[in-house]
């Protein structure tokens, strides 16, 4: 008798959790957060629960990555698996895998990143030909 109520009772209370954690929701519209200096530093979407109509946000913020000289290069939008990277006006360029195989030998590694960066044109600087002039001064070759 004992164990039948005690199995009624799990029973219960797993239909009840598992009842209340189900939420038949639609996205319907997101927007980026941006900071002061005009980073995307995020983003709110806005969803509609299919049943009740009832609409709700869910936010979701970035974790800010430094470069060598200590100046916000991009942003990591952290999802299952491991992150998104996000240039500072939020488009996507590169990602973190989580790889559970060198956590055994390296527990504190975030895993495998790999950033692709397109060529803009400020950062290519074409190096200018020496004139002939400056090559004889160079070689010490003038009278």
């Amino acid at each position: 008798m004992k164990t039948l109520k005690r199995t009624a009772v799990i029973l219960a209370l797993g239909l009840a959790a598992g009842g209340c954690s189900i939420l038949d929701t639609k996205p319907v519209a997101r927007e980026d957060l941006t900071n002061a200096q005009g980073h995307v530093v995020g983003y709110k979407e806005m969803m509609r629960d299919a049943r009740t109509g009832e609409e709700m946000a869910q936010i979701a913020l970035y974790v800010p990555q430094f470069g060598n000289r200590g100046e916000i290069i991009g942003y990591e939008e952290r999802v299952r698996g491991g992150s998104v990277l996000h240039d500072l006006n939020g488009k996507r360029i590169g990602g973190r895998w989580d790889d559970l195989r060198g956590r055994g030998t390296n527990p504190q590694s975030k895993g495998l990143l790999i950033v692709v960066r397109g060529k803009r044109s400020d950062d290519v600087a074409m190096a200018k030909a020496p004139s002939i002039e400056d090559l004889i001064q160079l070689a010490r070759l003038s009278n």
